[in-house]
Formats: structure tokens, C-alpha cells, sequence
């Protein structure tokens, strides 16, 4: 009835979600916090760590946005969906057809 792809709202959903899943998963701390080791007695070791903490951080919170997103989409296609099924069952209920469908 209201014409919204709820098959293609879910697939992005989807594709959003697994976005937000690879972006979680990305690993920037681990190697930031090893050239302290490979350069000992030097200030760099400790500024790529902190940045290395910094990045991941943002990473994080892009993560987190998708992932809401994601959560938005498919409920907003379910909520559609609902509604889209409720609006025909009332017109039914009221005998309504659309003009040249008697």
C-alpha cells in the first residue's frame, strides 16, 4: 500500500550493521603501543600510542553511530511494515477499492 521496500530498508540495515561490526573490530592501539619498543628513550613511542588510543576512540564511536543506524532502519521497516498491513486491514474493514479495481 505505501509503496516502501521493506526487503531493500532491511538489506541496508544489514549492510550497515556489518559495517559497524568491521569497523569495531579494527585494531589501531596494539601496533601503535609496540613502537615504543622499537624506539626506547624516545618521546614518539609514547605520542603514537596515545594517537593509536585517540584513532581507535573515534573508530569506536563510528562503530557505535552505524550500529544505531542500523537498529533504526529495520525498526523503522518493521514499524512501516506494521503500519502498511494495519492501513490495508482498515480500508478492508471499510470496503475500499481503488477506482476501476470493481
Amino acid at each position: 500500500m505505501l509503496k516502501v521496500d521493506i526487503d531493500n530498508l532491511n538489506q541496508l540495515a544489514t549492510t550497515v550493521g556489518t559495517a559497524a561490526t568491521d569497523i569495531d573490530n579494527l585494531d589501531v592501539r596494539t601496533l601503535g603501543d609496540t613502537i615504543g619498543a622499537a624506539l626506547p628513550g624516545c618521546q614518539l613511542g609514547a605520542a603514537c600510542s596515545q594517537a593509536g588510543e585517540f584513532v581507535e576512540g573515534a573508530w569506536l564511536r563510528a562503530s557505535q553511530r552505524l550500529q544505531k543506524l542500523s537498529t533504526l532502519v529495520r525498526e523503522s521497516a518493521s514499524a512501516v511494515q506494521l503500519t502498511d498491513e494495519e492501513f490495508k486491514k482498515r480500508l478492508d474493514t471499510m470496503d475500499f477499492v481503488a477506482r476501476g479495481e470493481r
